[in-house]
């Protein structure tokens, strides 16, 4: 079974990512990605945007943009928390940004991870953390502690 702590680096939790627009948001999330990934940032970057335009909202200022990405070889997730909301177009300002990349021929498992990452943001106790917490807490969330 899939757990998030598996998808989610250390280092792809990214409390107070500085960013104004929604655009800015996930050059920065993917620049990171690029580095754990080893994928080209403007890669990254072009693909989730393009989902993004598709709508990615889940509400309650929750995005969880996805993509899934040549010569990736397994399924990676970064968490974000904005310095401030960031304007969204599909509705409310976006507090929170899951970002799930995968593999292309990994369906499955990039619907497993949606699962898994909409089944966190729906406990009121999880969100409260993910919106609030520190780094440690955060990632002691995401291990499952």
């Amino acid at each position: 079974m899939l757990a998030i702590a598996d998808l989610v680096p250390p280092d792809g939790v990214l409390l107070h990512l500085k960013a104004y627009t929604l655009d800015e948001a996930i050059a920065n999330v993917s620049s990171v990605a690029s580095e754990i990934t080893g994928l080209r940032a403007s890669v990254i970057h072009e693909s989730l945007m393009n989902r993004v335009k598709l709508g990615t909202a889940v509400g309650d200022g929750v995005l969880i943009p996805h993509a899934r990405l040549p010569g990736l070889r397994r399924v990676v997730a970064f968490f974000a928390r904005p310095l401030t909301p960031i304007p969204n177009p599909e509705g409310e300002p976006i507090t929170l940004l899951f970002v799930l990349l995968a593999p292309e021929d990994a369906n499955a498992a990039h619907l497993q991870a949606l699962a898994k990452v909409a089944g966190i943001l729906r406990d009121p106790n999880y969100k409260s953390i993910l919106m609030h917490g520190d780094r440690e807490a955060v990632q002691a969330l995401l291990r499952g502690d």
